[in-house]
């Protein structure tokens, strides 16, 4: 009976690598399970369910699995998945120990994991001395932004209690890991990004990140031929920029020409790609401005270099997504707050005359003019002038 029990497990075993493999993780996590419960001294399966449940998110049984299965032996393939979990849960002394344990001369991943945990934990030399030499671009960008990663820590709190994995900041995770130069919007300061929510990015929002890019224009004495950006989203931006620059808005540039591609709200790397590729064959520089930026997942070096707004938004003479169109209903007048029951969803909303919204949003800019986060914003890129706009260019801040 026990020889049938485990020639069962293995059959399910291999229909949850099967299932794995064609990325059916529910199904798979069912297999591995019933192999387990058949064959308890099986260790193949506990590793595969805790690799499962740590891809679906499940991090709590996802580390029962996994640390069952290292109880079989020594593997440097579980050690790293039990690293990765114990990540997630913020038990990052432990993921640390079990990054060290998988570590391998020939994976820097493995380092550049191990490394994160060591930025959680305050251990700013350790991250140095572990990362120095690693030629891998993942590493090269942890090492490059170790004094940024710091000033997400506060100052005389080392390590943070309880610690903190700075790449679960989002304007870290833009700014370091994707490249990205957050600006913000009302009120943020763009250093510390909002969650989930949505923002409607009104023109008292639009003018306050434009002032913020002006301002940063001017400190990095950066020069456009063009400004370009087309279609009822986009080209107001465009359109207002090329007036506050006093440069011509284009369709068409000399190949040599410097090119400031201005959106209103990009939602992820495709898009934004979609957006650049006229421009970004030519030999000249070409620099992507968006008001916001939306995206669900990590940062990557295809955003927009610069990004108002990092998080649901939409401009509003541009308002096409079902969030975007949320309003409460009129006709309540209870005095209790109103809760998703009060709310429906209106029309699509899109104003066809790019003229007249430009003309809205310089007469924004011109007329708010008041925005104290704004020092705060620049004085971070003072400090920290690595951007990828223009980075192939030496970066001379104006004097004071």
């Amino acid at each position: 009976m026990n020889e049938l029990k485990v020639r069962l497990a293995r059959k399910h075993f291999e229909r949850g690598r099967a299932f794995e493999v064609q990325d059916k993780l529910d199904e798979a996590v069912d297999c591995y399970r019933q192999a387990v419960s058949l064959s308890p001294d099986f260790a193949a399966p506990y590793f595969g369910l805790g690799r499962v449940e740590a891809l679906l998110g499940q991090f709590g049984s996802a580390l029962r699995a996994l640390e069952r299965a290292r109880d079989f032996g020594p593997d440097p393939e579980v050690s790293e998945w039990l690293g990765y979990a114990l990540g997630r849960l913020r038990l990052y002394d432990r993921a640390l120990a079990a990054y060290q344990e998988a570590m391998d001369p020939d994976e820097p991943n493995v380092r550049v994991n191990a490394a994160r945990m060591m930025l959680a934990l305050g251990q700013w030399a350790e991250v140095d001395a572990l990362l120095s030499g690693v030629d891998d671009p993942a590493a090269l960008a942890l090492l490059e932004g170790l004094p940024r990663y710091q000033e997400f820590q506060p100052p005389g709190t080392a390590p943070l209690s309880p610690p903190r994995d700075p790449l679960d900041e989002p304007r870290a995770l833009r700014y370091v890991a994707g490249g990205t130069l957050v600006l913000g919007t009302l009120g943020d300061g763009g250093l510390a990004l909002s969650g989930p929510g949505y923002l409607l990015l009104s023109m008292r929002h639009v003018a306050v990140t434009l002032r913020r890019l002006l301002r940063l224009i001017r400190e990095r004495r950066w020069s456009f031929d063009a400004v370009a950006g087309s279609g009822p989203a986009h080209a107001p931006v465009a359109l207002a920029l090329s007036t506050l620059l006093e440069v011509p808005h284009a369709t068409d540039v000399a190949p040599e020409a410097r090119v400031l591609v201005a959106s209103a709200v990009v939602h992820g790397p495709e898009e934004s790609l979609a957006l650049i590729r006229p421009w970004a064959k030519r030999s000249g520089k070409t620099l992507h401005f968006a008001l916001g930026y939306v995206s669900e997942a990590d940062a990557t070096p295809d955003e927009p270099e610069l990004v108002g707004h990092a998080g649901r938004c939409a401009v509003e003479w541009y308002r096409v997504e079902s969030w975007s169109r949320m309003r409460i209903v009129e006709t309540l007048f209870t005095r209790r707050p109103p809760d998703l029951a009060d709310f429906d969803v209106g029309p699509p909303f899109v104003d066809p005359n790019s003229g007249r919204v430009a003309a809205a949003i310089v007469e924004a800019v011109q007329r708010n003019r008041s925005d104290p986060p704004s020092a705060q914003v620049l004085d971070w890129y003072r400090r920290h002038p690595q951007t990828r706009a223009f980075a192939n260019e030496p970066v001379k801040p104006v004097d004071a």
